[in-house]
């Protein structure tokens, strides 16, 4: 467990130097978390199941009304350190799963889509014995719970979407620009160990890649036939197009957009705080001092 924590407070201190003062706000939730890890309320439960060619990890914390966390392409289940503490404290019951390739999931054999993932989403719900469940998604998170709500609309209650597309035409041409080339120096193996893929890195970042440029490929009617309650968040610079959120806002019946100002793709991590206040009022969470950290 030491060594873990040395690991995270040694990623933390490169991401502020790299990223100068917008990493700074960042420090005292990861240092809560860092501490909130040590409780018996940081004591995770953990397994995985075998799904079709691979084995999905899944861990929760907490007792209540659940709420499945789903992170976006080329992090894991750690980008998530500033809402867990906060969600369990408020009395839910928090599932973290590694997305094929991340963490400790395997990556498996076949192409990876939006609706594979979701099925294996399911399926993690199945062995937990969890019919319904709220659901918070980030970036391929947000696109995975899209696919979730889709196809099985009877296994998710209220949804937050955050930097989500429905459609590869939905992310700006700039965030295309690193995917003719693998990562490399620095960014290689601090991605590495952000994924979790290990020596599989280049293996999970070309499939990655490839459905960022693919997919999904939600028409109108899909969205339109999703019924469930979504709040659509989107950082006010982020690497999907404003347009294209509301777009996606307007398709959906039962959304809202939010804008975060300021903000990019990264929001759940730098700014957290008006994240969490948001998430907080949608799922109609108790009053949490944790909430309004930064």
């Amino acid at each position: 467990m030491k060594i873990f924590f040395i690991i995270l407070a040694a990623f933390l201190a490169t991401a502020i130097l790299i990223g100068g003062g917008q990493f700074i706000p960042i420090s005292k939730n990861f240092v809560y978390y860092l501490w909130w890890r040590t409780t018996v309320s940081g004591i995770a439960q953990k397994g995985s199941i075998r799904v079709e060619d691979a084995d999905i990890h899944y861990r929760y914390y907490g007792n209540g009304s659940p709420v499945l966390l789903l992170h976006g392409g080329l992090s894991h289940r750690l980008s998530w350190f500033s809402q867990v503490p906060w969600l369990v404290e408020s009395g839910r019951k928090v599932i973290l799963i590694d997305s094929r390739g991340h963490g400790n999931s395997g990556l498996g054999d076949n192409a990876l889509s939006y609706r594979l993932l979701a099925a294996d989403a399911v399926h993690v719900l199945d062995q937990l014995g969890i019919q319904q469940t709220d659901v918070i998604g980030w970036s391929d998170g947000a696109n995975t719970v899209l696919l979730l709500a889709r196809y099985w609309p009877q296994r998710v209650g209220k949804i937050v979407a955050i930097s989500g597309n429905f459609d590869p035409s939905g992310i700006k041409p700039e965030a295309h620009d690193d995917n003719i080339v693998h990562s490399s120096g620095l960014s290689y193996w601090l991605k590495r160990w952000w994924t979790g893929a290990g020596e599989q890195f280049f293996e999970l970042e070309d499939k990655i890649k490839h459905l960022w440029q693919n997919n999904p490929k939600l028409k109108a009617d899909d969205l339109r036939g999703i019924t469930t309650p979504i709040m659509v968040i989107i950082g006010e610079h982020d690497l999907i197009k404003l347009a294209h959120a509301h777009e996606m806002t307007a398709l959906l019946p039962c959304s809202r957009l939010e804008i975060i100002q300021g903000g990019g793709h990264t929001t759940v991590v730098t700014h957290a705080s008006q994240i969490n206040q948001l998430i907080s009022k949608f799922f109609t969470l108790p009053s949490n001092d944790r909430i309004k950290q930064p």
